[in-house]
C-alpha cells in the first residue's frame, strides 16, 4: 500500500507538479503576560500565577511528584490581553516548566 501511494504521488507530482500536502499549520503569537512562578522544594509544588495590573487571575498548582493539577480562577477579565491564548494554554505552560524548576532548583 506504502509503495502504490508513493508512486502515485511521485506520478502526479511529475505529470503536473502536484506536492503532496505533508504539513500542518501552526500560528505564533506573542506571550503578552507572563506567568510568575513560585517553586516548593519540600513539597515538590510548583505555582504559576497570572497577573496583571499587580491583581492575581488564574493561579496554578503543579504537584509533580502525585501528577496533580489545581487551578484556580480565569481569564475573564484580560481576556483581551491574553488572546489567542486560553486557560488550556497557561496551565499547559505552567505544567511543562513545573518539571524544568524544579530539576534545576535541586541541589
Amino acid at each position: 500500500m506504502y509503495r502504490l501511494k508513493k508512486l502515485l504521488t511521485s506520478l502526479l507530482y511529475r505529470l503536473f507538479r502536484i506536492k503532496p500536502k505533508n504539513g500542518g499549520w501552526t500560528s505564533f503569537a506573542p506571550l503578552k503576560i507572563v506567568p510568575e512562578y513560585t517553586v516548593d522544594m519540600e513539597k515538590g509544588q510548583v505555582t504559576g500565577v497570572v497577573k496583571h495590573a499587580e491583581k492575581a487571575y488564574l493561579t496554578v498548582i503543579v504537584d509533580v511528584a502525585n501528577k496533580k493539577t489545581v487551578t484556580k480562577g480565569s481569564l475573564k477579565g484580560i481576556r483581551k490581553y491574553t488572546k489567542p491564548f486560553k486557560k488550556s494554554h497557561y496551565i499547559e505552560m505552567v505544567k511543562g516548566e513545573a518539571e524544568f524548576l524544579l530539576e534545576n532548583e535541586k541541589p
